[in-house]
């Protein structure tokens, strides 16, 4: 028999995210004292204790309280689903969504804009970083769908190519470079410059590795003179004259556009990868998600 109440996972889930009774009771309009109780009667039905809470009212999950927490998650958000999908009036439509930079900064703003003039009562609520970051977000449950530039886990994630990207390798704009460029060398004949690396987590350095690999490159010695975990700090360096880097062309462009650097092609035929949404594929879609991502999938084909 089952004794305990969605409510009570609701509240449990709510104080896991938030750290706190108080905020998870604004979170939720409830009393303060309604979570204490909510909370209190969970651990009865369960017969385990959820939280250590300290003199200075802090709480903390203990560790059964963490490991039940994604099973709790992943049930309150089904409840949310089913509300949703028998609901007749327009709510407010969450989509939770990780992205890379790339991403982040060039695909999504336009994205979302369209998106929210048709369906005005959405919200987004955005994390970013790189490629692995995404991909553990969705694990944790922090998002709910994705967008990166590498696949890592095929196993358990679906993931749907929604445009392809070029990566380039980016230079200073001096005369050094300003010839090399008139010669119409590629970014392959430069390998041995002074290059800038993203982290081992970046999908575009992975996809680098990929481009090296296919190609018989592997061996190549690079000269690296930095690695880098921030996108616009590896471009600010270039443009600052410490070396050169692959990037995605995405990115490149406005620094090319304003002269600030030059672009090479890697190689004659390029470089490209896919930029894929991505999310678990045992994931059951709220009809804001479904919406979202049969928008997003038509709408990067066409741009």
């Amino acid at each position: 028999m089952i004794n305990f109440s969605i409510r009570q996972l609701e509240v449990f889930v709510a104080v896991i995210e938030t750290n706190s009774f108080s905020r998870a009771a604004v979170d939720l309009s409830l009393a303060q004292s309604t979570v204490s109780a909510h909370i209190k009667g969970l651990e009865d039905s369960l017969g385990v204790q959820l939280f250590v809470r300290s003199a200075k009212k802090q709480v903390a999950p203990t560790r059964r309280g963490k490991e039940l927490y994604p099973y709790a998650k992943a049930i309150v958000e089904q409840c949310r689903i089913l509300t949703d999908e028998v609901s007749q009036e327009p709510a407010q439509q969450e989509l939770s969504i990780a992205a890379s930079t790339d991403s982040f900064e060039y695909l999504l703003p336009n994205l979302m804009a369209d998106y929210a003039k048709l369906h005005p009562n959405c919200r987004f609520v955005l994390v970013n970083g790189d490629s692995t970051f995404v991909h553990e977000q969705l694990r944790n449950q922090n998002a709910r769908i994705g967008f990166c530039g590498t696949a890592l886990n095929r196993k358990e994630l679906e993931y749907r190519a929604v445009c392809r990207d070029k990566l380039v390798m980016i230079t200073p704009n001096n005369a050094h470079y300003q010839q090399l460029h008139r010669r119409r060398l590629y970014g392959r004949d430069l390998l041995d410059e002074p290059m800038i690396e993203r982290s081992q987590s970046s999908g575009t350095r992975k996809e680098f590795g990929y481009y090296l690999e296919k190609n018989g490159m592997t061996d190549h010695k690079l000269h690296i003179v930095a690695r880098m975990n921030q996108a616009d700090a590896v471009k600010s360096s270039v443009v600052s004259g410490l070396g050169v880097a692959v990037v995605s062309q995405m990115a490149a462009k406005k620094y090319e556009s304003s002269g600030d650097l030059l672009v090479f092609d890697l190689d004659a035929d390029g470089a490209y990868r896919n930029i894929y949404l991505v999310y678990p594929k045992e994931l059951v879609f709220s009809k804001a998600e479904r919406d979202f991502v049969g928008f997003a999938v038509n709408y990067l084909k066409e741009k």
